[in-house]
């Protein structure tokens, strides 16, 4: 139950975070598409984070040897 309560606290955490962002780059005066972009970064980061640590674990779970 208590992970259960952590998962909605770092949910919520995360939804306020994502919030603030979009609002600072909303309100930024720059090129629309630049915008955009701007909104795109953070998931592109997540996106990196989330296949480094995959992959990390794949060569951990296999061996220090890699992929055969």
């Amino acid at each position: 139950m208590m992970l259960l309560k952590n998962k909605k606290l770092i949910l919520g955490i995360l939804v306020l975070c994502s919030m603030g962002y979009f609002g600072t780059v909303s309100n930024l005066q720059v090129n629309s598409f630049l915008r955009g972009e701007f909104i795109l970064i953070p998931l592109q980061a997540l996106a990196l984070i989330y296949v480094t640590f995959w992959r990390r674990r794949d060569i951990v779970k296999n061996g220090l040897s890699g992929p055969s």
